[in-house]
């Protein structure tokens, strides 16, 4: 990680340097994030389903499960890039980032529709997630945060992967006119939740 120092904007507008604190941050933030997708994408491609079953089930569920894998690897990847020092509790940097992204995953793991589950997932979250991940990217220093974007390539890579995995699924297991009306309502509200910003994680504080 960085050394310790403040973050100094370039002319640009890029931040080339961060500091321990803010770096381990963002890290923790990633941690959370990747750890809770890890949790939702497992418990909802192992477990029941509340209403009908649709034809698809079976291969969102699978879907489900690969994100699963994917997602608790890249949470202990960035794990391991918490700072190691006598005076710092590594896992009580492990928290949500601001905003509403504990909020919009929790209401994609209610949906009691397994397609709906990997909809807001692939369609609307993941997207946020790795638009967060190339903004820190194109910012990081490839000297003072080498293994952060060694993580940041691979994690954004693994989601664009998911994100086209999920969309012939979506495309070929419409639902019907009554559960299209649902399935759009569900979707405005995740939309209000997430807002407009494209990303899902603030940048780190500015020291």
């Amino acid at each position: 990680m960085a050394e310790a120092g403040a973050s100094t904007p370039s002319r640009t507008g890029a931040t080339p340097f961060r500091s321990i604190g803010e770096l381990a941050e963002l890290c923790g933030h990633y941690c959370w994030v990747e750890r809770r997708l890890f949790e939702l994408s497992g418990s909802r491609a192992s477990g029941p389903v509340s209403g009908e079953p649709e034809p698809c089930d079976p291969e969102v569920r699978v879907v489900l499960s690969e994100m699963s894998a994917r997602h608790g690897f890249l949470a202990a990847q960035w794990r391991d890039r918490l700072p190691v020092r006598a005076d710092v509790d590594a896992d009580a940097l492990i928290a949500p980032p601001a905003g509403s992204a504990r909020e919009a995953l929790d209401l994609i793991e209610s949906e009691p529709r397994l397609l709906l589950v990997l909809g807001g997932l692939a369609g609307l979250f993941l997207p946020r997630l790795v638009d967060s991940y190339a903004r820190h990217l194109a910012q990081a220093s490839p000297v003072s945060e080498g293994p952060v974007r060694a993580v940041l390539e691979c994690a954004a890579l693994s989601a664009g992967r998911e994100m086209v995995r999920a969309r012939p699924l979506g495309q070929g297991c419409a639902p019907g006119r009554g559960r299209a009306e649902s399935a759009g309502d569900g979707s405005s509200l995740l939309q209000r939740l997430l807002g407009e910003r494209s990303d899902i994680i603030p940048a780190a504080r500015v020291s």
